[in-house]
Order: C-alpha cells, then structure tokens, then sequence
C-alpha cells in the first residue's frame, strides 16, 4: 500500500517557525500544544512494556493494543458523507508518534536509601531514557461549546485580529479526544517525558543548543566552548575538526521506507521493525502521518482494483515483472481486499510519513541499515534540518519525500511501544535489563502489602551466580535498613567477610552447643517449635510434622501421631515450654507412653543437632535477629544434606535430622523477623522445599502474617512442580541450568513459554569449546590466563526475571567487582582472600 508520491520540502522560515529548535508556542500542563502555527495539538503518553521479551507471544502483542485502540477511536470519530479519500481527506485525524531512546549514565533513585553505594556501584552505567508520545490534532468550534451569538462573534473576531483560535474553541473536541485516548489506556505526559521529546536531539539538555546541519549530518553543540572550538577550526569541513570537542555530537536523519510487511501479519505474527532501528542505533523514530476510516479505504480498493490490475499486467507485458512476481503482487491485492471486506479491518494510515535519528558519523551507512529488515533507510541529505524540524512536538514542518499508506497495525504492533522493563517500583538493584538497560528492582514488602503470597526463588545450577547473588542482595536489604536473616547450611560457603560489619555470624555447631555458642549445652532448643513458634497452638502443630519427619521411633509412626499431638498439648497447657519437657510433664502424668516420648528425649541428649530442635530445658535462648544481618552457616556442625532428588522418606536418620533442622531454621528465623518488614534468605533450599507442598503453603501463610519476605535458593526445580507448588512463588529469577528437564521446570514454575531459543539460552555453556565468552549463555563471563584461572569479569550472570507483574524479563545480574572478591565461592577465589596458596 505504498505512496510514491514525494511530500514537498518547506523551510522553516516558511513557516515563521523560531530560530531555536522548538514548535511549541505554549504547553499547558493536561497535554495540549498550542504550537507556532496551525491549530491546537494535544499530546498524550503511551504505555509501553517488553514486547520481544515477553512471556508469551500473546504477551507481546497486547503491548501494541493501546496504540491501535487509539487509532480505532480516532478513526472512528472522522465524519465523512462520502466513502471517497478526495473528498474526506481533509476531515483526517493527523497522528504524530515520538519515540525517543537517550542514553544515559546511571544516578540513583530518589527514594533510595543508600543513594551514595548506588552511585559508586553503577554510576559508570548506561542506561537508556525512553518515552513514547502520541499527539494528534484538535478540531475547533466558532465560540466553544455552550456557544451564544455573542461568543461566536467574540471567537471570530479574535480569530481575525490576532490570527488565533481561543481555546474555547477547542473545548469540545478537546475533551472527546482526551476521552477516547484515555479509554485507550494513554495518560498524560509528565514535565519529564515532554522534556525528553523537546530536547532528545541535544541529549536531553538545553533545547537551545547550537545546531550546524552539514549535508548527511547535523552537528549539536551542547556547550559554547564546543561551538567555538569548532568555528576555530571551520564549521564548514568538519573532517579537519579536533577529535573531543567539549560538548559535541552528531546526529544522523534518515527516512524509512519501503516496509515490506504481508497485510493480515502485524497482528498475527510480530514483525517489530521499530525495535530493529532501535537495535541499530536509533536515538529517536518520528511518524507522522494521518488516520483514515477502513471504510474509506475498502471503497478505494474497489475502486482502484481494476486500475491496479492492468497496471501490474501492463508491468508483465513490458518484462518489468516476472510470472511469480506478478503472481505475488496478485495475491497481495487479494489478501488486502479479503482483510478489509470483512468490515473488520484496521485503519489504514496515509500519508505516512517515519523519520528516524542515529548518533555518530562515519559509524553507519543509513542505506545498509535496512539489511535483512523489513524496511529500507535512505539518508536525507540536505535535509538534515528540516527532518529534524519534522520531529518537534506540534511541528508543521514535513520534509521526508518516501511516505507510505500502511494499516495501523503495521505501526501499533511494531513494537514502538517496546521497553524491557521488570520488577518493582523500588527496593534493591539486582542488576539492569539486557535490552534497554533499566534498572530492575525488587522490593522486600510488595508482596506482602498487597497480600499475595510473599515467597521468592532463585533457581539454577551450580555456579550460575546464585551464591553470589544471595549475598549481595542481603546486603543490599541490609543497607536499606531492614533486618536480614540469612542462612547456607553448605560447608565451605562463608559470607562473613563480604557482610562486613553489619553482620552478625552464627555457626549451626553454636546452636547445637558443641562451642559454647547461644546454645549453652546439649538439648538447646534454639529451633524447638514450641519455643519461637507466637501460639502454643501454631508450636505443637510444627513440633508434630517436624517429628513425625524425622522419626526416631524404631516402628512406624502411624499410630503415634495422634499421641504425640496430645501429650505436646498436655504439657504446654501445664506450663512447659519445650518438646522435651512437654514430653517429660506429660510422661509423668500418664498422658505420654515410654514408646513414645523416650526415643525424643534420649535422641535430643545425644545428638546436638537434633537438641537444636527438641528442647530439654525451658530456660536459654532463641534465635534473634540483630539490626543488620544474622548469618547463620555450618561452621564445624555434622550437618549432612540429604541428596538432591532423594525421596526424604528414604533418608538415613542423620540426613532426616538435618532437614528438619534447616526447616525449623526457616521457621525461627521468619518468627525473629516478626512485624520488623525483613527477609529471610536461604541458600540450598531444596532441602527444604523437599519437605513438600504442606511445609511451603505453612511458610507462605506464615510469612504473610509476619511481614517477612523468604527468598529461597535453589537448584532442584522440579521437586517444586512435582510438589503442586507453582501458585507458592511470586515471583523470582531463572539463572543458568545444565539439565533440560529442571530448564524446563523452571519456566513452568513461572507461567514462562518455553519456546526453544529460552531453553537453549538457558542450558548453554559460558564458553565455545575451549575458546572465547559465549555471550548466548546465562553463566557469568570471564577472562582467563594461559593456566585458565579467571583474571576479570566480562560480564555478569544473565537470569530471566519473572516479577509480580506477570512479567519475565532478562535481566543482567550486575555485582560490583570490590564484592565479587569478597564474596565469590571458587575454591581460586577463596584462597586468595584466604592468603593460601593454591597448587
């Protein structure tokens, strides 16, 4: 549906338009431009949302719906009372889309609470600034709305002596269309956003920086040393310049054209060419063009078909074309005529005018960028100035000679309205989307403000990043001032160092009482449920589950549960604080047999990480969370995980004992956090989650009434689908995973598509053979020496971020190198920080 013809070149004097680069006469703060020639324009504010990073291909194309409601209800508000485009042309709504792409370095949020470690954290960051405005054109009205023969003489001879329309003229229509384009999801754009699109050519600075258009180019000078550093040198032959010029860059304009797109596709198949000129270096795409009726457009079809035919057959007779092109371009006017016979069609949008801006000289060859894309740039030259004139808010000026007819479609699904975004509106930084580099947050309370379930996960193999982000996001909790229990039952991982002074570390053989820690002496009771559990009822509920697991009775505990929950009951009631001494007051009473209560008491004397859990005294203390971080972690404990994948039931008595202790861990931990708004982190959580759905709804419930958000890490994955857990996690993040079945697990466990090229990514290695980085991997990168030690980091970990927000986005895992060095757990890495020297 092309348009050959060639839109005339106008000079800004033409149109008394000023010397500083601005069309804007006034903007008033709801969105309306009164510009410095023509009528009233109102401006609004797209939403935009990750278009190829979406979990579903459905996802992505809900992204362009508000853009092509909005061409819909403008459409259908043109009156016509012919179907023909020579007579209702002039009744057009006109369109302009401003997108605009700056980046720029890092600064923190305003709202952070440790702005300063932010700054030197990321501050050498690039991150992209980006809006997308919608402007169209106002109709007025002689004398407004509620008009008397008065007003309509007053508006007119306003009109006359001043050569403007008075805004109350306006009115009407200003307030139909303000209500189509929110019905369409549009706002109304901020003093920011309007001051990125009225500034994106001078990087977002002053709008009245120097411009020197040379023929392919056009120069901005955002500093006066700038501009007479290159008027020094001679403005007109730029090649002689100095290289560095205080404030300077370049601006290249071209125009798109030539989209090759099969009609009925844009909303059947994704074909975002938008998001391909930004991918090539595009700062800012501009179109205008102007809304046509589908009706309108279905009556020209007819109209023109047997024109158009004989045209291509003349072409064929002439060997312009051959049989198969002749067959193709056929069989386009078919489906054409097919999509807007069916009444359902998109309007179409003529005159189409897309201008696009790329910084740099020299870089790109504008002719080469269309390349394997379905449009074709051609440089503007000579017309450097009125193409970026073109570009202003409320801009009368046109310059660019290729327009187009096109659908709407083709412009509402080109993923214009595209930004990878993900996460929350504030917490802690985990790192920056791979495609235009936003920050991605995560808040601590979210969750639990709005009372959905509060668990977080972070799956992926060994070695994928987890621990290290583990401890940096712990820090970063901490420094947000929040109280931060985190705990990794793995010997040989020790976060001491990397938490600093804010931390307080405890070892599980204190607990346990072997060192003279809190625990004091054997049968601690740090974790007995009865001791930190809030309601006696909540504590005997845990103590039975957590001991008819660990099941320390030589018979099968089938008929001893109901016991068990009895005498628990009996001796709480009779002031007992512990399930030791529980057992004993209820033992003495009658209430608990020998069978019964003896293997629990001698096993607690016996075993120090079973007296963790089962107190034999109601005096001593329970784990309390400091104002930083309490760390807890193996120390010298004969903690032994069970294996990964092993049914639990099968497990040794040791192994058994060792899981319930990391439960109870879990759950005293939440309870030290009580109402205080903290996080609980736990590495090797598999452990836990192989408790099974009950334990993971228990701490779903229980966090939810604390205030407490538990992050868990892990690497088995399918243990939470086999479990029925995917409604138990809110959200988390999907690291590097060597095993296609627990890939696959993990999106499942997110509602993620996994579409073949995520599945790959996900499983890939960090290097090619023995060669170089494997940027189309998740692993973190590295640099190695000729011995194949790691000597710097190329880039972090890459992990798919799916959010509460129904969002999956991949995300770049970005930790600062001063704390990868205190925090990496490869054995290299550690003796280093150890001084041990390694062989």
């Amino acid at each position: 549906m092309a348009n050959t013809a060639k839109a005339p070149q106008i000079s800004l004097q033409s149109l008394n338009s000023p010397i500083m680069p601005t069309a804007t006469k006034i903007r008033y703060p709801d969105g309306r431009i009164l510009p410095v020639a023509g009528k009233l324009n109102l401006y609004r504010k797209v939403p935009m949302a990750p278009v190829r990073d979406a979990k579903t291909h459905s996802d992505a194309l809900n992204v362009g719906d508000s853009l092509a409601a909005a061409f819909e209800e403008l459409a259908a508000d043109t009156s016509y009372t012919a179907a023909r485009r020579s007579v209702a042309r002039s009744r057009y709504r006109s369109f302009h889309l401003l997108l605009v792409n700056l980046p720029r370095r890092y600064s923190p949020p305003p709202e952070s609470r440790y702005p300063e470690d932010l700054q030197a954290w990321f501050g050498n960051r690039r991150i992209q600034d980006r809006v997308l405005l919608f402007g169209t054109g106002l109709n007025d009205v002689i004398g407004g709305a509620d008009r008397s023969l008065r007003d309509a003489v007053d508006s007119l001879a306003t009109s006359l002596v001043t050569a403007e329309v008075p805004l109350s003229d306006y009115q009407p229509d200003y307030e139909d269309v303000d209500d189509m384009l929110t019905r369409s999801g549009l706002t109304i754009p901020t003093t920011r956003d309007f001051h990125l699109a009225e500034t994106w050519w001078a990087a977002g600075g002053s709008k009245d920086a120097s411009l020197l258009p040379h023929a392919d180019h056009i120069h901005v000078f955002r500093t006066v040393a700038g501009a007479e550093a290159a008027a020094r040198a001679d403005v007109a032959s730029c090649a002689t310049w100095p290289s560095g010029i205080e404030g300077h860059h370049v601006l290249q304009l071209g125009s798109v054209h030539g989209l090759d797109l099969p009609f009925q596709a844009a909303k059947e198949k994704l074909s975002s060419w938008v998001t391909s000129l930004l991918d090539k270096g595009a700062v800012m795409v501009s179109i205008r063009g102007k809304i046509e009726p589908s009706a309108i457009t279905r009556s020209e079809l007819r109209r023109q078909r047997r024109r158009y035919l004989r045209d291509i057959r003349n072409a064929r007779a002439e060997g312009k074309l051959d049989d198969q092109q002749q067959d193709e371009m056929e069989q386009t006017l078919h489906s054409v005529e097919g999509a807007y016979s069916t009444g359902k069609a998109f309007p179409t949008l003529v005159e189409t005018s897309v201008v696009a801006a790329f910084a740099g000289i020299g870089k790109k060859r504008l002719d080469t960028l269309g390349n394997g894309t379905a449009f074709e740039v051609a440089p503007m030259n000579n017309r450097q100035h009125p193409a970026l004139a073109e570009s202003w808010v409320a801009s009368p000026v046109r310059s660019n000679p290729n327009l187009m007819d096109l659908p709407s479609s083709t412009v509402a699904y080109s993923g214009m309205p595209s930004l990878a975004t993900v996460g929350d509106a504030t917490g802690i930084t985990l790192g920056f989307t791979v495609h235009d580099r936003q920050p991605a947050l995560m808040s601590a309370t979210r969750s639990s403000d709005q009372d959905v379930y509060p668990l977080g996960a972070v799956v992926g193999s060994s070695g994928a990043g987890k621990s290290q982000l583990f401890a940096f996001a712990a820090d970063q909790f901490c420094k947000e001032g929040r109280p931060v229990i985190a705990i990794t039952p793995k010997k040989g991982e020790d976060f001491t160092q990397a938490f600093g002074e804010d931390c307080t570390s405890f070892s599980l053989d204190s607990f346990a009482g072997s060192s003279g820690g809190i625990g004091g002496a054997g049968g601690t009771g740090v974790f007995d449920p009865l001791r930190f559990s809030k309601t006696p009822a909540d504590g005997i509920n845990t103590a039975v589950s957590m001991l008819h697991a660990v099941n320390v009775w030589p018979e099968s505990t089938q008929n001893l549960e109901a016991d068990l929950q009895a005498a628990l009951k009996f001796g709480v009631a009779h002031g007992a604080k512990a399930i030791g001494t529980a057992l004993k007051v209820a033992k003495e009473h009658g209430r608990a047999s020998a069978e019964l209560a003896d293997p629990i008491i001698r096993q607690s004397e016996n075993d120090p990480m079973f007296g963790a859990i089962v107190g034999l005294s109601d005096e001593g203390a329970v784990l309390s969370a400091s104002e930083g971080i309490t760390y807890i972690k193996v120390g010298n404990a004969d903690l032994e995980l069970p294996p990964m994948g092993v049914d639990q039931r099968s497990l040794s008595l040791t192994q058994r004992v060792s899981a319930a202790l990391i439960r109870m861990m879990v759950y005293g931990s939440a309870e030290a956090l009580r109402g205080r708004r903290g996080v609980l982190e736990l590495d090797e959580a598999w452990v836990f989650l192989g408790a099974g759905a009950e334990e993971v709804e228990r701490l779903g419930r229980l966090a939810r009434s604390l205030e407490v958000f538990p992050i868990l890490f892990t690497q088995r994955i399918s243990d939470l689908i086999e479990a029925n857990l995917t409604n138990h996690i809110a959200r988390g993040i999907i690291l590097h995973t060597k095993d296609k079945k627990e890939a696959e697990a993990a999106f499942k466990l997110f509602g993620v598509q996994a579409t073949e090229e995520r599945v790959a990514y996900t499983m890939a290695p960090e290097r090619i053979g023995q060669g170089g980085a494997n940027f189309n991997s998740r692993k973190p990168l590295f640099t190695y020496d000729e011995k194949g030690n790691r000597t710097g980091l190329i880039r972090g970990a890459i992990g798919l971020y799916c959010d509460m927000d129904d969002r999956a986005v991949d995300i770049e895992v970005t930790i600062p190198q001063n704390f990868l060095d205190k925090s990496s757990t490869n054995a290299l890495d550690r003796a280093k920080r150890e001084g041990r020297q390694v062989i």
